[in-house]
């Protein structure tokens, strides 16, 4: 008796049509060398690159010469990804192959070279291995069709824009970019990182703009275009415009993505986001605000090197060496051969007076990466603090209205240059100096001309200096000066200076050939870069007994802070006191000052490390004088800077200040400029 089974006749059913379905797709019997090429044709109009390639290798196996056997192999070694060995076995037999596959079969080996390129070195120094013959066998094959790399396909000339930002060459990135765009080819979608950032690299942030948004747009898992196009605002002076997007790009970011499973796992483009907006706060000044943001990443993440180094930046901008290069030294523990946290130990050893350490992270980066943009820069700025210092000045101005009371004369005008060598030892500089100082009082001039020379010593904690100088009026004995200073931590520093025969001293004491020697001590507290208190007291000890003491302490505190704007607070207190009456100089018994004040600073111009910029600042103060009560003294000072590039700086300026000396109330009326050559 039959007994009907629903399930198992509909599973028979179902296994008789497979079975039905898989003999009527099965290739035909490969008897012939027709029916081996059905067979090969088969696989192949399916994609099946594996089956077709064993395939066509059976075949070989009984016609081991066969031309089409041999052109259907290398096609379809590149059909299935391994472009290598079909452009190897191309080579060996091209007159088999159509302009079509010929151009096909290049653009995948090209791919694959540029695919190769880019992959993580086995050491530092082998980092660039796979790029240089990468791109040499590129260029030999070009030779050897007689073109040059201007004339080659257009797809080469795209592929090695890769290549030569792999290389860091990027002037010939930017070069052949623009000669492309030239010629009316649009940049393809996949080069446009690439080229965006040699752009960015040979400072070139307007043209890269546009190629980093497309790239962003195109493909938003860009995180590196993304943040380079951030980076090329800022460097447009848009830096509103950077912080906006990358907060944007933050808000679109969750924290944490979740899988297809429970448990969720870390969003790569959120932290990309939120590192790099930390940083552009800083470099737009906001530095209190980017300290918090990546001390809260680094609580989360203290084994990420990057935070970690970042961190350390921002310590440095705030004015903290030695803070800023823990950070650096952990993040080289963590990353060794990451270029940042040598970059950054370079610049705290160098703000540390340590060139010694400095030395060897500079020596050996720029040797491994002379093409570096960041390098580059640690480069330039090596060169600019180890190499000649100029400092030219002169100021000048005029008084009237106070009948002849002034210690400043009538007319007064400061003029000198000093030359420092560069640095010895990695501890000394020698240097010379020329300073003319001329006034001119009621009815007498005196215009006295010092020549002096002597030796710096800056190393670790220990500042020190010793000069001799003599001018050319043969008042006084030869001139000598001496300072010594110590830095107790990032924030405090405390300094002694002792002079005979001191510049310094009043002019009219001068005319009158009255020297002074002088002793001072000074200390600085720098809270950050924001901050600024210093404390300072000094004596003159003038030829005649006279005895002048002096005590007196400012501060800077910003106010406001804006990328392109600054506001300063300034306040002074002063007081002195004289031992003799009968000076015949402007020698007060007991005075003394307070002053408050304000600087305006804003940056007009800047590119890179080249700017312009203007500073306003009003002062007003209330000076006493004992026999002569209080006077409110304004000051007005405006003045340019012009920096055209590392440690070139010209700064000039003119000023305007109501001043009384012994009652007698005054005008006077500054200039000032300055030319600073190298540190």
């Amino acid at each position: 008796m039959v007994v009907y089974r629903p399930l198992a006749l509909c599973v028979g059913l179902a296994c008789a049509s497979l079975a039905y379905g898989a003999h009527a797709a099965s290739p035909p019997t490969a008897t012939t060398r027709g029916d081996r090429l059905a067979e090969i044709g088969h696989y192949r109009d399916q994609a099946r690159w594996v089956d077709a390639l064993a395939a066509i290798e059976r075949a070989q196996l009984r016609e081991p010469g066969d031309d089409l056997l041999y052109k259907l192999q290398v096609l379809t070694l590149g059909d299935i990804g391994n472009a290598h060995r079909a452009w190897r076995l191309y080579q060996a037999r091209p007159n088999l192959f159509d302009q079509d596959q010929k151009a096909r079969l290049e653009a995948n080996y090209v791919a694959k070279l540029v695919n190769w390129s880019l992959a993580y070195g086995e050491t530092e120094d082998t980092r660039l291995d796979e790029a240089e013959a990468s791109l040499a066998e590129m260029e030999q094959y070009v030779e050897r069709d007689g073109t040059t790399p201007a004339q080659a396909p257009l797809r080469i000339r795209m592929d090695r824009l890769i290549l030569l930002n792999r290389l860091a060459r990027h002037t010939q990135v930017r070069d052949e970019a623009r000669a492309l765009q030239r010629e009316g080819h649009a940049l393809p979608d996949y080069v446009l990182p690439a080229v965006g950032d040699s752009l960015m690299s040979t400072r070139n942030p307007e043209e890269a703009i546009p190629l980093l948004e497309a790239a962003a747009k195109n493909d938003p898992s860009r995180f590196q275009s993304r943040s380079e196009l951030a980076y090329a605002y800022l460097e447009t002076e848009q830096a509103e415009k950077a912080v906006g997007y990358l907060q944007a790009w933050q808000k679109d970011e969750p924290a944490w993505r979740w899988g297809g499973g429970k448990t969720p796992f870390q969003n790569w483009a959120r932290y990309e986001a939120d590192l790099n907006l930390a940083m552009v706060r800083a470099y737009s000044g906001d530095l209190p605000t980017a300290q918090r943001e990546l001390e809260a990443l680094v609580d989360v993440g203290p084994g990420n090197g990057s935070l970690q180094t970042s961190l350390g930046s921002v310590y440095q901008m705030r004015g903290w060496p030695r803070r800023a290069l823990e950070r650096h030294q952990m993040a080289y523990t963590l990353d060794p051969r990451d270029i940042a946290p040598r970059l950054g130990m370079y610049e705290s050893y160098v703000q540390l007076q340590r060139d010694d350490l400095a030395r060897p992270l500079h020596d050996d980066l720029l040797a491994r990466y002379p093409s570096q943009p960041s390098v580059q820069r640690m480069d330039r700025d090596w060169r600019a603090h180890r190499g000649w210092q100029l400092l030219a000045k002169v100021e000048g101005g005029r008084s009237s209205g106070g009948g002849g009371t002034s210690p400043l004369g009538n007319d007064d005008l400061h003029y000198g240059m000093e030359v420092a060598s560069p640095v010895l030892n990695d501890r000394w500089r020698l240097f010379a100096f020329a300073d003319r100082r001329s006034v001119t009082f009621q009815d007498q001039d005196i215009d006295p001309l010092w020549i002096g020379a002597g030796v710096r010593y800056r190393f670790d904690r220990l500042d020190a200096e010793a000069a001799v100088m003599r001018p050319n009026d043969s008042i006084g004995d030869t001139g000598l000066r001496g300072s010594v200073g110590w830095q107790f931590n990032d924030r405090w520093h405390a300094g002694v200076t002792a002079a005979r025969n001191d510049p310094e001293a009043s002019m009219q004491a001068r005319v009158a050939g009255i020297t002074a020697d002088s002793v001072a001590v000074a200390v600085d507290y720098t809270r950050n870069e924001r901050t600024h208190w210093s404390i300072g007291g000094s004596q003159f000890r003038y030829d005649d007994g006279n005895r002048r003491d002096t005590l007196n302490s400012a501060i800077e505190q910003r106010l406001l802070t804006r990328p392109r704007l600054l506001i300063d607070g300034l306040g002074s207190v002063y007081t002195s006191r004289g031992s003799r009456d009968d000076a015949p100089y402007f020698n007060p018994s007991r005075d003394r000052s307070v002053e408050v004040g304000l600087r305006i600073d804003q940056q007009l111009w800047r590119h890179y490390e080249r700017h312009f910029r203007h500073r306003l600042t009003v002062s007003v103060g209330n000076y006493w004088q004992e026999g002569f009560g209080s006077s409110i003294i304004p000051t007005v000072a405006y003045r340019h800077e012009w920096q055209f590039d590392q440690g070139r700086i010209l700064e000039y300026g003119v000023s305007w200040s109501r001043p009384v000396y012994d009652g007698q109330r005054e005008r006077h009326i500054g200039f000032d400029a300055a030319l600073r050559w190298g540190e």
